[in-house]
């Protein structure tokens, strides 16, 4: 076998490296794809700082998470139907779904050096707006997710369907948090 046929084979020996690579693309890809929607704004004039830590966030923090919550919660839903997966679906948008939103806004913060007040501020200021509309967009996901896709191909699938989302959570992430009083 040459070195090319193993290292093309690394992605399906390692499911959580797959993961973690999509989300280095789509991640940043995002952040991009919110300046031009919102701002039209050029790829020579972007904010490619931003875009480079939504890709070390989406890589390093967000696929090894996420990859650990399905290999988790998949052994309780052994069975593959539809009302498993609805359920299974229900259960990660109780569970996961707020972790989840107060890590992104937190370690985001986090990487921008704010220090870890304005971080918890964010979190507090932005998490409801986005978790309302995240019950409407991920149960529907993942119910999909569950039901049609095979195992090992459940991190690309939720990678390629959290681009609209992570664009959306770019745009909220860019939208400036109230002054709260002192």
């Amino acid at each position: 076998m040459s070195v090319l046929t193993k290292f093309l084979h690394l992605p399906e020996q390692y499911p959580m490296i797959r993961g973690m690579v999509s989300y280095a693309i789509i991640w940043p890809a995002c952040s991009l794809t919110q300046e031009y929607l919102e701002r039209g704004t050029s790829l020579s004039h972007a904010n490619w700082a931003r875009a480079a830590r939504f890709g070390f966030f989406g890589a390093f923090c967000m696929a090894p998470v996420f990859y650990g919550w399905l290999k988790y919660s998949s052994r309780f839903f052994k069975k593959n139907s539809i009302v498993s997966a609805i359920t299974r679906a229900a259960i990660e948008q109780i569970s996961y779904a707020p972790l989840a939103l107060a890590y992104f806004y937190f370690g985001m913060s986090f990487l921008e050096m704010k220090p870890i007040n304005a971080c918890v501020d964010e979190v507090k200021e932005k998490f409801w707006p986005t978790y309302k509309i995240g019950v409407l967009y991920w149960p529907s996901v993942q119910t999909l997710n569950f039901y049609f896709i095979s195992e090992k191909n459940r991190i690309i699938f939720v990678s390629l369907a959290s681009f609209i989302w992570t664009v959306y959570l770019s745009h909220m992430k860019s939208k400036s948090c109230p002054e709260r009083p002192k």
